[in-house]
């Protein structure tokens, strides 16, 4: 499952399961701190993402196991 995740001015992640949740300001379904959480730091990200994440946007990206009740 794809989910679309933000990376704030203090490094904290959001994720959102759709990116139309995004940009209808929902809160994000999850959050998490990036400098910090495991399954985040092992997570393999392209260049694109990183590069994307790095500049504050949503990027999709493969869940990293924080949605594993979802389908």
């Amino acid at each position: 499952m794809n989910v679309w995740a933000r990376v704030n001015h203090v490094g904290w992640v959001h994720l959102w399961r759709r990116r139309e949740d995004f940009e209808a300001a929902e809160p994000s379904a999850h959050f998490l701190n990036g400098r910090t959480d495991p399954r985040w730091l092992e997570l393999a990200l392209t260049a694109d993402q990183k590069i994307g994440l790095e500049a504050g946007e949503l990027v999709e990206l493969e869940d990293p196991g924080y949605f594993d009740d979802e389908t």
